[in-house]
């Protein structure tokens, strides 16, 4: 339909797509009474998908070529960070709750039924969540969306496609009762900074690699471990630790997350990953001017 479209117009609209897809999935889900499961799950987290194949498919026509899918970064694995994804995202939020069980404010419990079976959970969740629904998400904010941005500037680009990604959630939070929000005064500030951290948590992966699957496997054994860990606190003041200080969302984890995107930014660099990769499969086979945008 638009097949001259600048990278950052087609980021633009995308962040609008995605959006009102968002707003359209919140209804739908109140309408159909979805509370939680595989509905609820396939309904909101793919809509990124959807808008990347809508922008691929209908608005920019990009995806009737086999370079604008190459892009996005499915077809390049980076196996050899995956051990740095998975580990950097688990020792963050595992020490985040720690931090919190060393307080006389919640304490390390055993559930009742085991904690054997409470790790068996994890990696459940995990291995079925990673290629699924997180997936879904990850194709459309690091897949999609991050390189569009990346013309602005590395730093511009993560934080805008953060914010983009945080706006999405909120719309889930606000129009659906599914998730506890507590004061909006200290609950968005802490969803915006939690996810703005993983964006460039997750981000540095996608740039670096080129590819979303380590930035996939980093953003489930987050979501994975938040039930596991939850399962494994007790606590007197459950709103102020499971929402206001660990969770999700809270302060410990904005402070983690921050501290493990730069950590894993040092790991990448270290390793000679410089360049930036997601541009490097553009159309018409020329490499895209945001896979070589320098970090400002």
């Amino acid at each position: 339909m638009f097949t001259k479209l600048t990278d950052t117009t087609k980021a633009a609209i995308f962040s609008v797509l995605l959006l009102l897809l968002g707003v359209g999935a919140a209804l739908l889900i109140n309408m159909l009474g979805l509370t939680t499961g595989f509905g609820m799950f396939t309904l909101w987290m793919t809509t990124p998908a959807v808008a990347t194949l809508i922008m691929l498919l209908v608005v920019t026509r990009d995806g009737y070529s086999s370079e604008a899918w190459k892009s996005l970064g499915l077809h390049r694995l980076g196996l050899s960070v995956w051990w740095i994804a998975f580990g950097v995202s688990l020792i963050i939020t595992v020490a985040a709750t720690a931090l919190v069980w060393a307080t006389p404010l919640a304490s390390f419990v055993v559930p009742e039924y085991g904690i054997v079976s409470a790790i068996l959970d994890f990696f459940f969740v995990l291995v079925v969540f990673t290629p699924t629904f997180i997936l879904a998400e990850e194709v459309g904010i690091r897949g999609y969306l991050l390189p569009k941005l990346l013309a602005l500037g590395m730093r511009r680009a993560l934080l805008l496609s953060g914010l983009v990604w945080a706006a999405w959630h909120l719309i889930l939070f606000y129009l659906t009762p599914l998730f506890p929000t507590g004061n909006a005064l200290v609950f968005v500030p802490l969803v915006v900074g939690t996810i703005v951290a993983a964006s460039f948590l997750f981000g540095y992966f996608r740039i670096y690699t080129g590819s979303v699957w380590p930035g996939a496997i980093a953003h489930a054994v987050h979501n994975s471990l938040v039930d596991t860990l939850s399962a494994l606190t007790a606590t007197s003041y459950p709103v102020l630790v499971n929402l206001y200080l660990v969770g999700d969302n809270g302060i410990l984890i904005v402070v983690s997350t921050t501290l493990g995107a730069i950590w894993a930014g040092h790991i990448l660099r270290r390793r000679a990953l410089i360049r930036p990769q997601p541009g490097a499969d553009a159309p018409g086979g020329q490499q895209s001017p945001a896979a070589t945008a320098a970090p400002r």
